[in-house]
């Protein structure tokens, strides 16, 4: 007998979902072991909806918000169905199913599965600053798939695309800083977060779909294109070259313009997007949202792309000149971030999309059309009842929290809060940033070893050591 009661009138579609999930795995167990009355029953039971999934709730912790539908954290799930006369093996089955299902949905939400491959981005300091650094060293930093990457086809290992993928999120990380500067999240990391085994460098804080975390991911993204972009012209041997279109906009008269090499954003926002976007998984509203603030990133850099021409020629003249598109400052990259997130839009997930996509006709053949399911997202907007998706420049964002919830220090969320923060720097607003909380000014003296510099024939630079008052506030 293998009997565990539950009520009948469970008819939340998402737990019928997870039963049927279940039942369908342990129909195909029963159909490998031959179990011919056994496999009858199952899919019986199947069609009439008779199996039906119990989960039960545990207490949160109080810092931990309660789940919603879309991300539940169950620590039981029991089967209601009669078993008693199902073979054996079929059982085995089921148990294992059920079990597998219980560690699916007991592990803090499924949370520990969301952004598992990016605990690379705590090596941006040692890509940085170590020079000599053996990237092999790295690997176990990096998910098999990731890997991977770093070893095109038609090419070899190439440690350059290592090292400019780290670069790129290290070069985020101090834009994201100097972005966010004069908000109450200024982009902190605690040093814990930086061990090997940790999710990320960010802990919890990016489990929360808030748009301080639509605008972290979508720098990242960026970082990690624009420098590989920009590292394909100089020591990336399999980063092809990419010639721009001849355009004679600009160009002196009687000037021939000849198309130079690009910095690659094909080839860039190709890697980036195997090397994020590819190892997560799921299908609700956080996974979308990922992706979407991902791409949003990658859209950043190819937007702000600029046109350089350098003119050849006798005696200065220009006679030709060569033209390429080449990746802008960072800098102008993270200011259109930080204006999409001050405009960040709330969404929720919708219903799948219907799609048709026309399948290559073989020899013989003629072409077919297939339908396909897409998953998309729709903003909430409160006084409208138009169902409408974002644009892929927006940064979407599926959670509120309060207006304080970066004021106080959360250990759990890995936030460090507003307490004894430099308030004034960038033109920062110090009764925003300290939270209505009083500060106070601090006096201190800065040493500045290289002042008043001068040359000295021949061939010599003497600086003096300026000393000079200044003074910050600090949140108290």
């Amino acid at each position: 007998m293998f009997q565990i009661s539950a009520p009948r009138s469970e008819k939340d579609p998402f737990r019928q979902k997870i039963s049927k999930k279940i039942l369908r795995s342990s129909l195909n167990c029963a159909q490998a072991t031959h179990c011919r009355r056994s496999t009858e029953r199952l899919r019986n039971a199947l069609e009439k909806e008779t199996l039906f999934v119990t989960f039960s709730e545990p207490e949160t912790l109080p810092s931990q918000p309660r789940s919603n539908l879309t991300n539940k954290n169950f620590n039981a799930i029991n089967i209601n169905m009669r078993l008693t006369q199902l073979a054996p093996s079929v059982l085995v089955c089921i148990a294992f199913m059920s079990a597998a299902m219980q560690a699916l949905w007991n592990d803090d939400d499924g949370s520990d599965s969301y952004l598992k491959d990016s605990r690379w981005w705590s090596l941006h300091r040692l890509a940085y600053r170590d020079r000599d650094w053996n990237v092999r060293e790295a690997q176990y930093h990096f998910s098999r798939r990731q890997w991977s990457q770093f070893s095109p086809k038609k090419c070899s290992f190439d440690p350059e695309l290592i090292r400019a993928a780290l670069q790129g999120v290290n070069m985020a990380l101090r834009e994201c800083e100097r972005q966010m500067a004069t908000e109450r999240w200024n982009c902190s990391r605690i040093a814990a977060n930086y061990q090997y085994g940790q999710p990320n460098i960010f802990g919890r804080l990016l489990w929360r779909g808030i748009p301080e975390t639509a605008f972290t991911l979508a720098i990242i993204s960026a970082g990690v294109t624009a420098s590989i972009a920009a590292e394909c012209k100089r020591s990336l041997t399999c980063c092809p070259c990419h010639l721009t279109q001849v355009d004679n906009s600009g160009a002196p008269q009687n000037a021939i313009t000849r198309p130079g090499c690009d910095h690659n954003i094909k080839f860039a926002k190709g890697f980036a997007k195997r090397l994020l976007d590819k190892t997560e998984k799921g299908r609700d509203v956080r996974y979308i949202s990922l992706l979407h603030n991902y791409n949003t990133g990658r859209r950043a850099v190819a937007k702000t792309m600029k046109k350089r021409c350098l003119c050849h020629g006798t005696s200065g003249s220009c006679t030709y000149r060569t033209c390429w598109k080449e990746v802008a400052s960072f800098q102008k990259i993270g200011q259109l971030l930080k204006m999409q997130y001050t405009k960040a839009v709330k969404v929720m997930q919708g219903s799948p999309v219907k799609i048709f996509k026309t399948i290559r006709p073989s020899l013989g053949d003629s072409g077919r059309r297939r339908r396909r399911r897409i998953l998309n997202l729709v903003k909430v907007e409160e006084h409208s009842n138009r169902l409408t998706r974002p644009r892929r420049s927006d940064l979407v964002y599926y959670e509120n929290v309060s207006s304080d919830f970066f004021c106080e220090r959360q250990t759990y969320w890995s936030v460090l809060g507003t307490r004894q923060r430099i308030c004034d720097a960038h033109g920062g607003n110090c009764s925003h940033i300290c939270c209505g909380r009083p500060y106070r000014t601090e006096y201190y003296k800065h040493v500045d070893e290289k002042c008043n510099c001068r040359f000295i024939w021949c061939c010599e630079v003497k600086c003096e050591v300026c000393i000079t008052d200044k003074h910050r506030k600090v949140c108290s």
